[in-house]
């Protein structure tokens, strides 16, 4: 009897054991990390949860390629629009979620930043038209009559079926700021003689003048960005001098430097009727029944001189030449990308990077190497349009940060576009507000 107890003791603390662990290890979830085996664990991050949701765009309706960036009470709009390729029909209903300049939920109850509903379904929804792959194109802009927003930050928009809020099909970013502050900034060279050949430095000064702050240095948040990339963002910088109104933020070494990496490679595809910019091959496979676009080889830059060529800084766009109405007549092809190579990288995997991928390092995105031809292959589901594309170098256990310099080299004259995003937040202020927002390009 006295031994059956015992291992009835082991066994319960055993399991007792296995429970602690278990529970210690969801509390304290790594949210940079995305291995962790929690389903549906919401990044307030530009994220699609779900495999069928396809060419998720979120801009300011002045332009489809404008950043999702609205003044407050500005009478901007944001559209967000996606493709769902599954055959059922589904019901989608999104809201919006206030965050700090860190992006994490701020202290904010809904009731204090929207006025109207909380969520909202999407009405505006169409089949596809005379495509190869079948799909749902869904529109919604905000804010609109039922959902209005009363304080600038930063937000993430919601997505998910009716009914289901705690499984998002996907999250994206946006901002809304205030203009209470003025920003001039001076995009050049970087001052550093051991980094002017290959990063570019942005100076800037901030002028608040009819705007009161108390403690710049510990009350600003401010946050340097280039091509609209959070990668790569830097933050933590504070004024080097202040001068009444103005605060300065001219440094001298790299605190407020990037790489300038290259031009972007492009190809265009609002055509699959004939051979277009950095198309080799247009061909319908019956296997899959769709159309395959085989790409030009791409060729290694990193020991080339640098060659001007107009692009969109990472950007793309939706669009088929052949058709009234690309959201729904816009048709998905399989992209052929090769980059002959060798020998391999190694200690790290080369990823397809852009915008159209979120200036993320997706998966299936990441190239394979082909040993009996020496070069990386990529095969990858695309709307028709316009791309922006570089090679990005992942070196093993970074999973956020990349080496673009890699296979496209870096050259301090490369066109790229920087924004300034100013957070500010007073000793009983609850939020950090967007006080300020500009954006430029280097001559």
């Amino acid at each position: 009897m006295r031994i059956h107890l015992m291992r009835f003791t082991t066994l319960t603390v055993i399991i007792l054991s296995i429970i602690f662990m278990l529970c210690s290890s969801s509390k304290f979830i790594d949210k940079n990390d995305d291995d962790y085996a929690v389903e549906n664990y919401i990044r307030y991050d530009d994220y699609t949860y779900d495999d069928s949701i396809k060419s998720v765009l979120l801009f300011n309706t002045r332009s489809e390629m404008s950043y999702p960036i609205i003044t407050l009470n500005g009478g901007e709009i944001i559209k967000l629009s996606f493709d769902d390729l599954r055959r059922e029909n589904s019901v989608y209903n999104y809201t919006v979620i206030h965050c700090n300049a860190n992006w994490e939920p701020s202290e904010l109850e809904q009731n204090e930043y929207i006025e109207g509903f909380f969520e909202d379904e999407i009405f505006d929804f169409r089949y596809s038209n005379n495509t190869d792959l079948y799909y749902t194109h869904y529109n919604v802009t905000f804010p609109n009559e039922n959902m209005k927003l009363t304080k600038s930050g930063n937000y993430i928009v919601k997505v998910y079926k009716v009914n289901d809020a705690t499984h998002p099909i996907f999250t994206k970013r946006f901002m809304v700021f205030e203009s209470n502050v003025a920003i001039t900034m001076n995009i050049k060279r970087a001052t550093d003689v051991n980094e002017s050949y290959y990063r570019q430095e942005i100076d800037f000064k901030i002028n608040h003048e009819g705007y009161d702050i108390k403690d710049p240095f510990g009350r600003l948040n401010v946050v340097l960005m280039q091509n609209y990339r959070w990668d790569n963002a830097i933050t933590g910088l504070k004024p080097k001098f202040i001068n009444d109104t103005e605060l300065n933020y001219d440094y001298n070494n790299s605190e407020n430097a990037f790489d300038a990496n290259n031009e972007f490679r492009e190809f265009d595809i609002k055509s699959i009727k004939y051979q277009t910019i950095r198309v080799k091959k247009i061909q319908f496979e019956i296997e899959d029944q769709l159309q395959h676009i085989y790409l030009l080889d791409d060729e290694r830059r990193s020991f080339k001189q640098y060659y001007s060529q107009p692009d969109l800084n990472g950007n793309f766009l939706i669009k088929r030449n052949e058709g009234q109405d690309s959201e729904i007549e816009a048709d998905y092809v399989k992209v052929h990308f090769k980059l002959p190579y060798t020998p391999p990288l190694k200690d790290g995997n080369l990823y397809l990077f852009g915008k159209f991928c979120d200036w993320k390092f997706k998966e299936e995105l990441k190239l394979d190497y082909d040993t009996a031809n020496l070069q990386y292959t990529k095969v990858v589901l695309l709307k028709q349009g316009y791309y922006n594309y570089q090679y990005c170098f992942v070196k093993d256990g970074s999973k956020n940060t990349g080496d673009i310099s890699v296979v496209e080299g870096s050259h301090y004259e490369t066109k790229n576009e920087y924004s300034i995003l100013v957070y500010h937040r007073e000793l009983n202020d609850n939020y950090d507000r967007l006080v300020g927002f500009a954006t430029g390009t280097n001559e």
